[in-house]
């Protein structure tokens, strides 16, 4: 059997489409949840640069600096294990390891 190249889709070469999506985060929960960690932590390094510009002596309040550092420290550290656990589980459902 051979395939006519004009229905194929444009820029699938030939090959078989996935039937899910295979992005790096969007595999799987623990992966979607590092991504959203991600985007918390960019967040609150915006925010802290912000913190710097509203203030009156051009620097953040010594509490506002701790919060913002924690923040971003622990959705990393939340982030990277998130990360860490949907790989593996990635791995075990593909059958890798």
């Amino acid at each position: 059997m051979t395939t006519d190249p004009a229905n194929r889709a444009p820029g699938t070469n030939g090959s078989r489409r996935p039937d899910r999506p295979q992005g790096r985060f969007s595999c799987n929960l623990p992966r979607k949840i590092a991504l959203l960690f991600f985007v918390v932590t960019f967040a609150a390094l915006v925010i802290g640069g912000g913190f710097a510009l509203i203030s009156r002596n051009g620097s953040p309040t010594s509490l506002e600096t701790t919060v913002v550092r924690w923040t971003i420290v622990g959705s990393l550290a939340i982030g990277v294990v998130a990360y860490v656990i949907g790989g593996r589980l990635l791995a075990e459902r593909s059958g890798g390891g």
